[in-house]
């Protein structure tokens, strides 16, 4: 087996398990507490990882240039935004389909490749977007009744509009994070997704840190005061984007995403077993019917 598979079925498990407790913290830190944890607590544990890699190795660790900066900034940002509407979208939905709704990063980043960068819409590609755009009529439902008004009503709640946003937020910030990546010069795999991690998640907690003591300092303290599961989501969290990280610089993307889908299923046993959630044949459906038309992309 090659090594990026089981680095990848590890950064999908450790993102779900993060995830999880977030969700199970949203109610005494509210949504911005509960987003912050999984940057702030994930600092120490990342930069013990990076210390103790360049401790062992050989190599300089890169030095990060301007090119390097804009992208880790752009993907910075949005990863934060991501969070906060993720988090928000389990006020409206389960868990599994919360994630659901974040796995559209995918597609989005394919129609993107294909508005900016002139690639090719194939049948196979447009079969896909075809089933996306089924999978999220029927995620967006209110109840687990199927009419036109329904969905028209659906299509404009609050819970399909934070969803969607989420997706864009998320693809914005994997391409952005994967041009970061790759703006180091070559070196070790592990190297430069450790250093990229380390970096990024700094600024991360520094710029929520301030932003919850001048916007929400109750939830602030929650979060500070509530540290264990702080440091759990922390604990999770730097495992989840170095190992991603570490997925993307080993192999191609496509691949990496392919098998990254197995997170729908570690929500689906968190979904049941863990927050004991009933799922709706509708949604069930929706979540397979999506799960299928992200694999057709990345085969495409």
């Amino acid at each position: 087996m090659e090594l990026w598979i089981p680095i990848t079925v590890a950064a999908a498990a450790a993102q779900t398990s993060r995830n999880a407790i977030q969700r199970h913290m949203k109610g005494p830190l509210g949504d911005y507490g509960a987003s912050a944890i999984r940057f702030i607590y994930a600092v120490p544990f990342v930069w013990i990882w990076l210390l103790i890699l360049s401790s062992f190795s050989n190599q300089h660790l890169p030095k990060p240039e301007s090119e390097f900066v804009i992208w880790a900034a752009i993907g910075g940002v949005t990863q934060i935004l991501f969070t906060v509407l993720l988090i928000k979208l389990f006020s409206y939905k389960n868990f599994l389909v919360g994630v659901a709704f974040s796995k559209l990063e995918v597609l989005l980043v394919a129609l993107m490749e294909a508005a900016f960068l002139s690639v090719t819409i194939s049948v196979q590609f447009g079969i896909a977007i075809f089933i996306g755009i089924v999978s999220v009529m029927l995620l967006s439902l209110r109840t687990n009744k199927f009419s036109w008004e329904e969905l028209r009503l659906s299509f404009q709640s609050k819970s399909t509009i934070i969803g969607l946003l989420a997706a864009m937020a998320l693809a914005t910030s994997v391409v952005s994070f994967r041009a970061a990546l790759n703006s180091f010069p070559e070196s070790d795999f592990l190297i430069r997704a450790s250093v990229t991690a380390a970096i990024v998640i700094v600024v991360q907690a520094l710029g929520l840190l301030a932003a919850l003591y001048v916007f929400r300092r109750s939830e602030l303290k929650a979060a500070l005061v509530l540290w264990r599961p702080g440091m759990a989501a922390g604990f999770f969290g730097s495992i989840s984007t170095p190992a991603w990280f570490s997925a993307f610089a080993l192999h191609s993307a496509a691949p990496v995403l392919a098998i990254g889908q197995i997170e729908l299923l570690f929500a689906l046993g968190f979904t049941v077993l863990v927050f004991h959630q009933r799922l709706t044949k509708i949604e069930l459906f929706g979540v397979l019917l999506l799960l299928s038309s992200i694999l057709l992309v990345i085969s495409n």
